[in-house]
Order: C-alpha cells, then sequence, then structure tokens
C-alpha cells in the first residue's frame, strides 16, 4: 500500500474523539504509523454524548459546500459501517430509515415549503407530507401539527458503539492511544519536525500532526493565529420505549428532536448553550426540547426516563467545520469545529485529512477547500455561500 510522505515516522493525532479516529482509521488504511494523545476519556467530551444523527438536510438552510460535504459523508456511512463490522464484530446500528422534520403550524409550513423547493432539486426523494401522512411514518406524532418534510435516505447510529468499534479496529491496527495527555503547544523545529509539548513538559515528535481535540483545540497554541473554537454544551436525555413502536428521528422546532433507537431507548435533544468549557443538566434546560412534546408527541412524556446527560459541541467562529493545514505551517493541520454534525461528517472528515497528511490529490480533498484554516483570514471563498 503507498504510504504517501510518511512510510515510517509517526503522525500525532491529538484528540480521541470521533473525528481524531476516524482520521486516524483513515491514516492506517494508507500505511501510515499513528499515534492518539487524549486528554481525557476517547469519546468522553462530545462523541458519547451525541444523539447520532445522520441528517443532512436539517442542517443548513441553502445548498452549497457545506451541505455537498455532509451529504459525501452520509454516502460513505453504509461502507464506513460495514469495514468495522466486519474488522470488529461491533455493530453501530446504522438505520438510514428516513428523517421526519415537522412543521408545527402555519407559519412554519411556510418555511418548510421554501426548504422544499430548494431542497428537492438536489434530491427528488425529499417529500413534503401533510400531517396524517407524516403520522403514518411516524406513530409518536399523535398529536396536533401542521405538516413535515420528509428525508427518505437520511437516519441515525448508535454513536457510543461507532466510537467502541472505531477504537476497536485502530486497536487492531496498532495504533497507541495516550490517554491523560493535555497538549499545550506544537511548533516547528528547525529540523523540519514538529515539537508537540504537553502540560508536564514532555515533548513528543512528529513529521505531521493533526489537531482534533474538539472543544479544546483553542487552549493550544500553534503557530499564526489562533483556530478559535468555542464549546456549546448541549443537555440530552433518553426513555425507555415498549416494543419497537417508535420508528423515525424527527426535528421539531426550533432545535428539537427525538431519535428512536434500537436498544428500545428514544434519545430527545437538544439545548445549545454557551456556557464555557463546562458541562450542565437543568430542569429549564430539559424543558425547552420537552415542553413543544406536549402537544406533538405527548406519550413520549409518559415514557419511564432512563438518563440524563450533557457534552459539549466544537464550533467555530461561523459555526463550520475547520479542515486542512494552517497557512503558517503547513504540517499542522486541523480537523475541528464540527459542532453539531461530528457524527455524520466522521467519515469524511477520516478521508479528506487522511489524503492531505499523506500528499494525495483526491476528488474528495477538493471539498475540503472553503473550510481551510486560511478563510478566517479572508483568502479564500465564504463556505456558506454555493460559487
Amino acid at each position: 500500500m503507498n504510504s504517501g510522505h510518511f512510510p515510517q515516522e509517526e503522525i500525532l493525532i491529538v484528540g480521541g474523539g470521533i473525528i481524531g479516529a476516524s482520521v486516524a482509521l483513515a491514516l492506517t488504511r494508507r500505511g501510515a504509523s499513528v499515534r492518539i494523545l487524549e486528554r481525557a476519556e476517547p469519546g468522553g467530551l462530545a462523541t458519547h454524548a451525541a444523539a447520532g444523527i445522520l441528517g443532512p438536510m436539517n442542517e443548513t438552510d441553502r445548498p452549497g459546500p457545506f451541505l455537498d460535504l455532509m451529504r459525501q459523508s452520509l454516502a460513505l456511512y453504509p461502507e464506513f459501517v460495514a469495514s468495522l463490522v466486519e474488522e470488529t464484530g461491533l455493530s453501530p446500528d446504522l438505520a438510514l430509515d428516513g428523517i421526519l422534520s415537522v412543521a408545527p403550524g402555519p407559519a412554519d409550513r411556510i418555511a418548510l415549503e421554501k426548504r422544499h423547493i430548494w431542497q428537492r432539486a438536489i434530491d427528488p426523494g425529499v417529500a413534503f407530507l401533510e400531517a396524517p401522512a407524516a403520522k403514518e411514518l411516524e406513530p409518536a406524532l399523535t398529536g396536533s401539527f401542521d405538516s413535515a418534510l420528509w428525508y427518505p435516505k437520511e437516519g441515525h447510529v448508535f454513536a457510543p458503539r461507532l466510537i467502541k468499534a472505531l477504537f476497536g479496529a485502530l486497536f487492531r491496527r496498532g495504533v497507541v492511544i495516550e490517554q491523560g495527555v493535555q497538549v499545550v503547544r506544537v511548533h516547528p523545529e528547525p529540523s523540519g519536525t514538529l515539537a508537540v509539548l504537553d502540560d508536564t513538559g514532555g515533548i513528543r515528535r512528529a513529521r505531521a500532526v493533526v489537531l482534533a481535540a474538539g472543544a479544546a483545540l483553542s487552549a493550544i497554541g500553534i503557530p499564526g493565529p489562533p483556530v478559535r473554537i468555542h464549546p456549546v454544551n448541549g443537555q440530552i436525555l433518553a426513555v425507555r420505549s415498549p416494543g419497537s413502536f417508535y420508528r423515525r428521528v424527527v426535528f421539531y422546532p426550533p432545535h428539537g428532536y427525538f431519535v428512536p433507537k434500537k436498544d428500545g431507548t428514544v434519545v430527545i435533544g437538544a439545548t445549545e448553550e454557551r456556557i464555557g468549557g463546562r458541562t450542565r443538566v437543568t430542569p429549564a434546560g430539559l424543558m425547552e426540547f420537552l415542553a413543544p412534546l406536549s402537544t406533538l408527541a405527548p406519550g413520549l412524556l409518559s415514557l419511564p426516563l432512563h438518563h440524563t446527560w450533557s457534552g459539549l459541541r466544537p464550533c467555530s467562529e461561523d459555526a463550520l467545520p475547520v479542515l486542512g493545514p494552517l497557512p503558517a505551517c503547513p504540517n499542522i493541520f486541523v480537523a475541528g469545529g464540527h459542532y453539531r454534525n461530528g457524527i455524520l461528517l466522521a467519515p469524511v472528515t477520516g478521508e479528506i485529512l487522511a489524503d492531505m497528511v499523506t500528499g494525495r490529490s483526491t476528488p474528495l480533498a477538493s471539498l475540503a477547500s472553503p473550510f481551510s484554516p486560511a478563510r478566517f483570514g479572508g483568502k479564500i471563498p465564504d463556505p456558506h455561500v454555493d460559487q
């Protein structure tokens, strides 16, 4: 197998969440030697807290590079999961059986109709449904609402089992994961290598470093301007569901959703709180996404509470991913700022970063150009806008 620029030298990945693990796996498949440095528990702050929704169309209000990136990653998911199942025997319960986005009232209907116009031009399978048709697809929707959009190709995955399968594959491939390592600075040395300093004064060296530290990325000293990533706390809960009564992922405004899982739980979320680098669960926060269910899907509110939790989403300055080499040091790469879409974007991010680090030019890598760290200096097009 061609190993690019790094036939023997070790590549360091800072961060052991879904993004760091996906990049590591893609690099090993290209023959690279990889080590992950993780300050806490692998996948602990964002990945284990994620609902695992795979829904590109809900995550942007316009066509363009961001939607293209998400749709490409969704297209990679079946093979991504199948390869993990084959290698580890662990199934992340991928379910691409559709997502509903609900309009509670007439004003919401207008917004949904406008969204349908441009989305059906991209995917003719996207359908506008009146309430009765939506209720046939999802029995939980026993309450009153106006209409819905139906995305038949989207779905969800069980995030904790996905990260477990990823690390199972990495262990089998000999990837070393160092826990309890808090990286504070990465800088180039005259020899051309990179020095990676931790908070104890320890130094590790590599030819390339991938920064995938999630919400902690901004705290790492790097050459040139910092990459600013803000932590956004998301509260979430799960209830126990009898049998398989609930079927589909459902979104409802302003940012509520519920996700029926194959293990008999229904995940319901989520808040978006900028409260610094801490997590919390509060009654007021939970009520934000539970209260609308009293009219939309009241049966969910009667199910036994399984557990509550929260996690930190890594959000960039423009709420879009940051992918690619630093302008001031091209062998330091950023894979961060995935915000609400770390699980969805994991496969494509892994492939893109692995191609970049190993010096390969592929069509996938071209998808990342609008998300370069250089955009914060105004040097590349706005990734919100289709060029």
